[in-house]
């Protein structure tokens, strides 16, 4: 199997080129993402070039599905565009729908990841939450260090006692934008994770606005307006290869 590693602010992915490589089952991509034993990553992606863009699907590193990755998202552009498949501004399908993609400047990419909702805050299994819909589910907990944030016994309780799971974002806002870590469903912490930017984003803001999310592994911006979301950061390939 020929493979592609890259990275979003440090949220790193297996990457196969759908034209090659077929789908792998739930137990490969685990094998795959294995940090000891295989490749290493926070998730595979599949690309696949179609008509008027490219097609993404994501695994999370425990094999299972999810219907949304924003810094997955950004890869698939970048990893589409400098393989001749699309130009400088196009369409992924996903599992939510086709969404717009732009290369911005060097490995710079600027995506558009659809409608953001936040519900009300309230307890979540003992948890004071803000739940937020993109496309995936989020749970945003203010602290005031992020630093001291309880991110790997809060993130796997809520993950392990919400059906289906849930992404748990700990954000702490200042004048600089937000500070955040997020414990993702199926991965565990991650570098940087897209869609909890965004959803940490959507609860900061209020509404519409412009804001920098400052992750562990970088920073990404995050535009909100009429309730629709862009994610802009960096991506980066880190190297090919083939496994057996």
């Amino acid at each position: 199997m020929k493979f592609t590693k890259m990275h979003g602010a440090g949220n790193d992915f297996v990457i196969l080129d759908g034209i090659v490589e077929d789908a792998p089952g739930p137990a490969r991509v685990a094998e795959l993402c294995d940090r000891h034993t295989g490749i290493g990553g926070d998730g595979l992606l599949r690309a696949t070039p179609i008509e008027d863009g490219v097609r993404m699907e994501y695994w999370n590193a425990d094999g299972s599905e999810a219907e949304m990755c924003g810094n997955g998202l950004r890869c698939v552009a970048w990893f589409a565009h400098v393989r001749g498949w699309v130009g400088e501004s196009f369409t992924v399908a996903t599992p939510r729908g086709p969404l717009p993609a732009e290369i911005v400047g060097d490995h710079r990419v600027r995506v558009g990841v659809g409608s953001v909702a936040v519900g009300e805050r309230g307890e979540l299994l003992g948890v004071e939450v803000s739940r937020v819909d993109v496309g995936n589910p989020h749970a945003v907990v203010e602290v005031a260090d992020v630093a001291a944030a309880a991110v790997d016994t809060i993130g796997r309780r809520l993950d392990a006692g919400v059906p289906g799971g849930i992404n748990t974002g700990f954000m702490a806002v200042s004048e600089g934008g937000i500070a955040l870590r997020v414990h993702e469903r199926g991965v565990g912490e991650t570098l940087a994770c897209g869609s909890g930017a965004v959803a940490a984003a959507a609860v900061a803001l209020g509404g519409d606005g412009i804001i920098d999310v400052h992750l562990p592994g970088g920073t990404l911006t995050v535009e909100v307006a009429n309730g629709q979301a862009w994610l802009t950061g960096p991506v980066a390939e880190v190297f090919t290869g083939q496994t057996p």
